[in-house]
């Protein structure tokens, strides 16, 4: 197998070259500039914040109550230990490859986003989230798998949850936001099964395999839904006027192109990794071959804020892995720009359009937009302290007191993550998540130095795929959905267990 030798010629040659020089040359005052930047010094500083919170009375007291149900379901365990070992069940369960927690939970994952649209409900994620999280007390209690105490979720995710049981006194649909916030609480179950399940590099492939199974089969179906005509152009996915011979949008299993586009863009990093670090050749080049399926699919959904997250998360994949291979990256992109497809380019110029008007009009869905945020504004002015409650009930309830003309129909929510972060769960809310997400990435970042080849490159996909997702929250509120909500807090969980992981790997050493 000639790939590694293929691959290892060019890089080679690559580094070598005297335009890479060249641009070495150029790039070394740059990287002074850059480690004397702010950002990148609080990336570098430790956590202080997070020493004095696990010392907290609150965390304290949590760790209480949790060592208190492992002491309980532990006496219980004892007392049928004898009459389950031997079982039929207990005998089919151990070094069962599918009866294990990990298998059932990556199985679940996979399924979760594999499902149509139509054949899906909500409450299937809140009511698996509690039934791992039972499983995952029952196995800590039988002495299966060692306690995670929340304070090690961090902070921040303590200060977000807080955030949202807060919103519940300032609602303005009582309901509608306990709803929501059933679905938060599963998310926050995902993230805190995930990191204390997943302890070692077996588990974390295990998973990584169900969520590199579930991006191909919904590209794949994206792809047989253009294919086989299975979706319809619509004008309230693309203005048709502005992206005149724009085809049909692809929606796979998720009910919008957007929503599609967003979960690509969460998990597409996290399967590269997956697929780059097979140990055996040939399985990793078919797994990269795979790759191509949710590339063309992320095309196909037509999403600009998609397009360009990727790219992002491209660009920080490759910049945590290799800087040397950057120029290289930019340079075959703008190469790739006079190849593409009409549609394509018509599509990425109405970028441009979209914000200057410059063809003579302006697209409809951003104008919709800019002023859908005027009226946000308003609201914001009146309710960001307190917040207006979770869900579109709420957001319902007051938005046709601000409403501006051009945005009065079709506003179910405020078309940007944190603009609705602020709306709804006030600055409280807004603060602890950004607090949250910027921390993730830093510890992603911080953490991948000294750590084996697996676990830092999932790392990097982590980070790479939470700075990618972070443009399309400008502009889309990707949690509107509630499997883009679930496919973030997944990637959070991930991502702690990777960092879990490196911490180990650093203290064995």
């Amino acid at each position: 197998m000639q790939y590694g030798a293929i691959l290892n010629y060019v890089y080679n040659a690559w580094t070598h070259s005297v335009f890479f020089a060249i641009l070495e040359k150029i790039w070394k005052p740059f990287k002074r500039a850059y480690d004397d930047l702010a950002p990148v010094k609080w990336l570098r500083r430790g956590d202080r914040i997070q020493a004095v919170y696990e010392t907290s009375l609150f965390a304290r007291i949590i760790r209480f109550i949790l060592d208190l149900i492992e002491k309980i379901l532990s006496a219980i365990a004892g007392f049928f230990a004898p009459a389950w070992e031997g079982s039929l069940i207990a005998r089919l369960c151990r070094g069962s490859f599918i009866l294990n927690f990990e298998f059932l939970l990556g199985a679940f994952i996979c399924l979760m986003f594999v499902m149509p649209h139509e054949s899906w409900n909500n409450a299937y994620a809140v009511i698996a989230a509690v039934g791992f999280l039972a499983l995952y007390l029952i196995l800590v209690g039988c002495g299966k798998r060692k306690l995670l105490y929340p304070d090690k979720l961090g902070f921040p995710f303590a200060l977000f949850a807080i955030a949202l049981l807060v919103s519940l006194l300032f609602t303005q649909s009582r309901s509608d936001s306990i709803r929501i916030l059933l679905f938060f609480i599963a998310a926050f179950i995902f993230t805190y099964v995930i990191a204390a399940d997943i302890s070692d590099e077996k588990r974390l492939v295990k998973l990584l395999a169900f969520i590199y199974a579930a991006v191909i089969l919904t590209s794949l179906y994206a792809i047989i839904q253009r294919k086989f005509g299975l979706v319809y152009v619509s004008a309230s996915f693309t203005d048709l006027k502005l992206n005149t011979g724009i085809p049909s949008r692809v929606t796979s299993t998720l009910d919008n192109p957007n929503n599609f586009s967003e979960f690509l863009v969460l998990f597409m990093p996290l399967c590269a990794a997956f697929a780059g670090t097979r140990k055996k050749q040939l399985s990793c080049v078919v797994l990269l071959i795979g790759l191509a399926f949710p590339a063309v699919a992320l095309i196909m959904t037509y999403s600009r804020s998609g397009w360009i997250s990727l790219m992002l998360a491209a660009f920080v994949y490759i910049w945590l892995r290799n800087k040397k291979l950057i120029p290289l990256f930019i340079a075959l992109a703008l190469l790739a720009i006079p190849l593409l497809p009409s549609t394509i380019i018509t599509r990425l110029t109405s970028i441009v359009t979209s914000f200057l008007g410059s063809s003579g009009h302006i697209d409809s869905s951003a104008q919709h937009r800019f002023a859908l945020w005027q009226g946000v504004e308003y609201m914001i002015r009146d309710y960001g302290v307190s917040g207006i409650g979770l869900g579109p009930a709420a957001f319902a309830s007051l938005y046709p007191l601000y409403a501006q003309p051009l945005a009065i129909d079709g506003a179910a929510h405020t078309q940007s993550l944190y603009l609705e972060l602020i709306l709804e769960t006030g600055i409280l809310g807004f603060v602890s998540f950004m607090w949250l997400a910027l921390r993730s990435i830093k510890n992603s970042v911080i953490a991948r130095r000294g750590s084996s080849t697996l676990t830092k490159t999932v790392l990097i996909a982590c980070a790479a795929s939470f700075i990618g997702i972070a443009f399309s929250c400008i502009v889309e509120y990707i949690w509107f959905y509630p499997r883009d909500l679930f496919a973030y807090f997944i990637l959070l969980g991930v991502s702690y267990a990777a960092i879990s992981m490196a911490e180990k790997e650093k203290h064995t050493i």
